[in-house]
């Protein structure tokens, strides 16, 4: 069960929910500001099952708003249902999903007509039936495997034990094991270490003894780090006489969706009430970590806890391609109605004629023709609905019955061989140092033919690009820069502007290995061996703030080593950087006192225990993170600040701000980012006394605060982040992941459009553009950045109207202007007024001109708004979105196409994408290889289904022409349903599978091969009109070659002529099923067949796989099918005498040898199969596996492309993965 799927409307954001610890206040009424009325709170008793009970009766209905879904009365029990589908309510409801398809709906309505006798043409039998239950029961048994694993995750969860202290008034000494579902509201449950949370519960207390938890919430937002959440400490009684302690009542607000929300009261057995906030309430979902136990109250439970209240339905996304089709049945059924009415008029006009009046057997008995009679039978308005409804009946497979279950499972089989793709399997290695395996994952395949199509990707930088898994490298202290080398952005920043790069020397052998440092500078470690040495004790400073000032969480690993869980990679790195240079973060003890090993310059180490007074925490408003301590020996208040470069520095001291230090430190933060590292500022300040006092006051008033509570608190931090004196700067590498570079320099030959959205200044953006490939020196850089002070902005330092348009005006002029390649940067502000300003269509064109796109300190919110904004300005796109972190999630949902990473920020991206990928550089596999494959399999299959449908429904039309349209069909009824459940099924199925028209390496090296996606080359209404006007050929070709066989007739052995079913019928249908079936040959690329296989040894294996893929031309399922079909019609004529087909055939009685005996007729069915297996054969033994015609126009385009790469660039230089001249002997081998 997928209970991650949160809606994009929330800030899936979750950072440490700040405030809400709560004070107890004596006395204390009410405290909630949520309502006047107790109706519209929640009343819950600890322990007191029946009286919760009614409480919850009378809570107030509530429809679906702003809260979340529809709720109210309260709901007691924790049984959660996620699956669609119940033994009771499977039927109605999958009955009116099937047909709510207007295919299945039409069908339907053809079984309705032949139960009509006036109009059957099957003596009233719905022969329709058999066919449409089949394609239901296809639907069916597809629905119910996917629900199947939804009923398992329920299952499995509802029956997940917990442990019940008190409920239904019973306190349990010794925890009771039970089941979630049976869990109920005002339960006093207890979760054990590593355990998952059945339910929101108001924490009571927790075996720390400061009241304190860790959870990790990577099930709500996608975040593997810890917070800490707490008791608080007024919530527990001495008196434990009263059901343990724990007989208290809880008010609080309704269910709602409001994550990091919570207020409500405690009021204890004593009587005393205690303010709760979001801090005291643990969700259902999150997962106990670092705590032995902890104890609380079920206050939410089942459909009314927060995460299921956020739960939300993907958006649905239909492709393109089958937008297309659908409007293609639409017009193949406008035809067949053409078609239906001038059967009709015909019928009407020539039964008018005189010939026709004086047509005795027309009208009965010749004998008892009169003019009175046959006045009486000539055809009226009645008559000719009638023969309009017959024809409908006719011309049914004019849309084709199994498109839909066709498509499904070519759709189905073309998901399993992207997941069996072993070029797109990876291994990770979690935090606590565990291998997982990651194949690739489709989450919806109706897509995958989209991927074939895509024209812009919008990718996120932390974690898709880069590694998300953060190295120490270098740093600043005291205005000098230490650590050597640099890093591939670096390297790439040096190259372009022709600097000399640097030697590094080696590692010194007696520096330690810690994870997540990479840093050289010999005499940087000589220092911190030298006490004596003046740069010494600035150094140690530094890094004694890095191991103080976090909220790291020290854990041992299963291999017993000690490793760091934090709030983000970075603030990991820089623990373990402060580790690395001897001041080790050991553990937390009560109090909130933190224990600091120190490494001395012997290699001795000391531990030292600081007081920690206030932690002022990291959030992406504040951008820094601040620890106020008492230092042991001098008691002295010192406060360690660390944050982003432009915050910080409004906070130094005023008289640092213009002196050598800062200019000299600047000059390393420049140098950094040029680099690529990420930088923060760290800096200290110590505290009098008297004004740590009177602001400790103004902080606690602001955190008991009922009202505007986060607000009030971020106010008071400012008041002491004040006046700090400047100690240096961190900068953090995050490497880039393998085969980024290959796959963006493909995509842009591709012509796909890539977009990089990321929150790092403007220059880092920028370095690492070039360093990724997404940008290279060759190209023209337009900026639209409000930081360059080149547009005039507002009070709120967004660009005005006036400026905006004039720089895109001025963009739009710049990309216009010669033949190199442009790149576009955009930052945040300049977004926002293009946003404001109704500005997308114009930012688009500028777009369109340009190869890539950097959008820079953009916030996750905007994300979804540029994707959205791109599809609002060119509708005819395809967009694709692709991230691995919770932020990710709104941009994933509103492109066309999301694809999540599995990374080490959780599976929130993973849970709501389409498709889950290990590492960015399988993208380019995705699209460029199996997305074109999927496009132009999934289109031939579309043009195909309607192109037999048309070759075998054409000739009842043409056949008409000979019976006066009076609805007399061509083909048994039986055999006429059973062209496309069984003689055409199996070859397009397997076709739209495993056919190619290139092998992969050929995809992967000339990237422009992807263009026919994007200009909708393998489907459009033109080249649907050219297959079915190239079906109506065929069908012309299959009927009068038969009407020409029977000019003379074929006789049985006592001289009578053969029915019309056992004759044209037959032949008819026979060469409909050969030429349809050739069609398709022609169409196939990919022809496997197993001789290579017997050559190499025999395997049965191998010889299996071949004769699949050989299946897949259709060649071994036509024999098949020809044999079934003779037996099943020589079975009939021999034995059928009872029902439908007995009665056509009795007459026949030994039809089967009688056929044999018309020369003409069995020669021209063998010449037409020997024909066709004859060009089957000819593409199979073909040297060339994709076809001559094929590779002749590969290698046209190949040429050309040479030809226009060397005229734009003087050279014959690989660009862009572009074959050229030394590459031809290899694509020959190819």
């Amino acid at each position: 069960m997928s209970e991650s799927n949160l809606s994009p409307m929330h800030d899936t954001e979750m950072t440490t929910p700040t405030g809400g610890a709560g004070a107890s206040e004596k006395g204390f009424s009410g405290g909630l500001q949520v309502s006047t009325t107790g109706m519209d709170l929640r009343h819950v008793f600890a322990g007191a099952t029946q009286k919760t009970m009614s409480s919850l009766s009378a809570e107030p209905k509530r429809e679906a708003g702003l809260h979340g879904p529809a709720t109210g009365p309260g709901l007691l029990s924790n049984h959660v249902v996620t699956s669609m589908y119940t033994t009771l309510n499977f039927l109605p409801k999958f009955l009116v999903k099937s047909f709510s398809r207007v295919a299945n709906c039409y069908f339907l309505m053809i079984c309705i007509l032949q139960t009509f006798p006036a109009v059957s043409i099957t003596h009233g039998k719905p022969t329709t039936v058999v066919p449409l239950t089949f394609i239901l029961f296809v639907a069916a048994c597809k629905e119910i495997n996917e629900d199947l694993a939804r009923h398992r995750a329920d299952d499995e969860e509802n029956n997940t034990q917990t442990r019940v202290i008190a409920s239904g008034g019973v306190y349990n000494e010794t925890p009771k094991e039970t089941k979630w579902s049976d869990v109920k509201v005002g339960d006093v449950i207890e979760v054990r270490n590593r355990e998952p949370i059945p339910c929101d519960i108001i924490l009571l207390e927790t075996s720390h003894p400061e009241g304190q938890c860790q959870i990790m919430t990577a099930n709500l937002d996608g975040e593997t780090n810890l917070k800490t959440m707490v008791a608080n400490a007024d919530m527990m009684v001495a008196d434990r006489s009263n059901m343990g302690g724990y007989a208290g009542e809880i008010v609080c607000e309704l269910p709602n969706n409001r994550l990091l929300n919570f207020e409500g009261t405690y009021t204890r057995p004593d009587g005393e009430k205690v303010s709760l906030g979001p801090k005291n309430v643990l969700l259902r979902g999150v997962v106990l970590r670092q705590t032995d136990w902890v104890r609380g109250i079920a206050v939410y439970t089942g459909k009314e806890t927060k995460i299921q209240m956020n739960a939300a339905e993907p958006p649905n996304k239909v492709s393109s391609v089958m937008k297309m089709s659908n409007d293609l049945t639409k017009i193949m059924f406008l035809v067949d109605i053409c078609f239906c009415f001038m059967a009709a008029v015909v019928n009407a006009t020539i039964l008018s004629t005189d010939e026709a009046k004086n047509s005795c057997y027309l009208w009965g008995n010749c004998e008892y023709m009169t003019e009175d009679y046959a006045s009486n039978k000539m055809p009226s308005g009645s008559d000719s609905v009638l023969i309009f409804f017959t024809h409908i009946l006719i011309f049914t497979n004019f849309i084709p019955i199994s498109l839909l279950v066709t498509i499904d499972m070519v759709k189905l089989g073309q998901a399993k061989m992207l997941e069996f793709d072993l070029e797109m399997y990876h291994e990770i290695k979690d935090h606590a140092g565990d291998v997982a395996e990651i194949p690739m994952s489709v989450k919806r395949s109706d897509l995958n033919e989209e991927l074939g199509q895509v024209r812009h990707i919008f990718s996120d930088k932390t974690g898709t690009l880069t590694c998300n898994m953060m190295d120490f490298r270098k740093c600043s202290i005291a205005g000098k820069s230490y650590g050597l080398g640099t890093t591939a952005i670096g390297l790439s920043f040096l190259k372009r502007n022709n600097m000399q790069i640097p030697v590094v020397p080696p590692k010194p052998a007696d520096d330690p290995d810690t994870p997540h440092v990479n840093f050289i500078d010999p005499e940087f470690s000589k220092i911190m061996k030298d006490p004596s040495h003046p740069e010494y004790r600035a150094a140690c400073d530094f890094f004694l703030s890095l191991a103080l000032n976090h909220d790291v969480l020290p854990e041992a690993n299963k291999a017993g080593e000690v490793v760091y869980s934090a709030s983000s990679p970075d603030e990991a790195a820089l623990v373990y950087a402060a580790k690395h240079f001897g001041f080790f973060f050991k553990r937390t003890e009560t109090g909130g006192k933190l224990v600091v090993g120190k490494r001395g310059a012997g290699g001795q180490e000391t531990d030292e225990v600081y007081e920690v007074l206030n932690f002022l925490e990291f959030n992406s408003d504040r951008k820094r993170s601040s620890v106020i301590l008492r230092e042991p020996g001098t008691g002295k208040i010192v406060l360690y600040c660390k944050g982003a470069d432009n915050v910080m520095k409004k906070r130094l001291a005023a008289q640092q701000r213009p002196d050598d230090l800062m200019k000299k430190t600047e000059e390393h933060l420049n140098q950094f980012v040029d680099d690529g590292l990420r930088t923060l500022l760290v800096g200290k300040t110590y505290i009098d006394e008297s004004f740590y006092t009177s602001w400790k006051k103004k902080f606690t008033d602001a955190e008991n605060s009922l009202e505007n509570r986060d607000e009030k608190r971020m106010a008071v931090m400012e008041l002491i982040e004040k006046d700090l004196q400047l100690m240096g700067v961190t900068a953090i590498e995050d490497k880039l992941q393998d085969g980024v570079g290959d796959a963006l320099t493909s995509f842009r030959g591709a012509n796909i459009k890539v977009w990089m959205l990321t929150g790092d200044k403007v220059d880092t953006a920028i370095n690492i553009g070039y360093s990724c490939s997404l940008l290279d020196t060759g190209m023209t850089l337009l900026r639209a950045c409000g930081e360059d002070g080149e547009m005039e902005v507002d009070h709120d330092k967004i660009p005005t109207d006036a400026a905006i348009t004039r720089k895109i005006s001025e963009l739009l002029a710049q990309a216009r202007e010669g033949d190199n390649e442009k790149a576009l940067v955009v930052d945040t502000s300049a977004l926002s007024a293009i946003m404001q300003y109704r500005k997308e269509k114009d930012l688009n064109e500028v777009c369109k001109l340009c190869k890539s796109v950097i959008c820079a300190r953009v916030t996750p919110r905007q994300k979804a708004s540029i994707v959205d904004m791109v599809r609002f300005a060119d509708p005819g796109v395809v967009t694709l979105s692709i991230g691995d972190g919770a932020n990710d999630v709104p941009m994933i949902q509103t492109a066309h196409i999301g694809v999540g990473i599995h990374g080490l920020e959780g599976r929130q991206a993973v849970n709501n994408s389409d498709y889950a990928i290990g590492q960015f550089r399988f993208l380019r596999k995705l699209l460029l290889v199996h997305g074109r494959w999927n496009y132009r399999r999934t289109c031939k299959v579309c043009l195909y289904m309607f192109y037999k449908n048309v070759c075998y429904v054409v000739p009842q039309f043409l056949f008409g022409l000979y019976c006066m349209m009076s609805g007399q069909p061509i083909y048994h009824d039986f055999i006429y349903q059973m062209y496309n459940t069984m003689y055409t099924a199996t070859p397009i199925v397997i076709y739209g599978i495993l056919d190619r028209d290139v092998t992969k390496e050929v995809a992967l090296a000339n990237p422009w091969l992807y263009f026919d996606g994007q200009a909708n080359q393998f489907m459009s209404r033109k080249i649907f009109m050219k297959w079915v006007g190239e079906g109506i050929a065929h069908a012309s070709t299959c009927f009068w070659v038969p009407v020409f066989c029977y000019k003379y007739g074929i006789f049985d052995a006592q001289g009578l002529n053969l029915d019309l079913f056992t004759g044209i019928g037959t032949f008819t249908n026979m060469l409909a099923v050969v030429v349809a079936s050739g069609r398709l040959y022609c169409e196939t690329g990919y022809f496997n067949y197993p001789h290579p296989y017997i050559a190499r040894g025999s395997c049965a294996s191998q010889f299996f796989e071949g004769m699949v893929s050989w299946t897949g031309s259709g060649c071994t399922w036509q024999l098949i099918s020809f044999a079934l079909w003779w037996a099943m019609l020589k079975m009939i004529s021999d034995f059928g005498v009872d029902g439908v087909m007995g009665t056509y055939f009795f007459e026949v009685g030994g039809s089967f040898p009688v056929l044999a005996q018309d020369l003409g007729l069995y020669m021209v069915m063998i010449w037409g199969m020997v024909f066709v297996f004859a060009w089957s054969f000819s593409l199979i033994l073909a040297q060339d596996l994709f076809g001559t015609q094929l590779r002749a126009n590969v290698a046209n385009r190949m040429e050309a492309e040479k030809a226009r790469i060397q005229k734009d660039n003087g050279g014959g230089a690989k660009v862009n993965g572009m074959l050229t001249d030394e590459d031809d002997e290899d694509f020959a081998k190819v």
